[in-house]
Formats: C-alpha cells, structure tokens, sequence
C-alpha cells in the first residue's frame, strides 16, 4: 500500500491512498473543518465520505 499526503495552499487536504483495489482519497478532519477548506477538484467536493476509483 501506497499513501501521499496531499496538500493545497500548503494546507494539508486529506490523503491519497493506492492498494490491490484502486485509488482512494480522504480529505483531512481537521482541513473539512477549517476556514481555508476547498475542493481541491470540481468533481470532489468536499466531503467526510472517502472517493474511490
């Protein structure tokens, strides 16, 4: 398994994750709750729920 940090306006937005079954990415707790949260594309909104592909 395979994970990069991924960061946005050097803020740490959430998590990049590679394994067996694809590519997941989680955006950080702290990030969704901060005043400099944003999407950091136009089809992952922001959201709790991690996006799989």
């Amino acid at each position: 398994m395979k994970q990069a940090l991924v960061y946005l306006r050097d803020y740490k937005a959430g998590t990049l994750t590679e394994d067996e079954n694809g590519y997941t990415f989680l955006y950080d707790r702290d990030f969704l709750q901060s005043a400099h949260a944003e999407a950091i594309s136009l089809t992952m909104p922001l959201t709790d729920k991690s996006y799989k592909q």
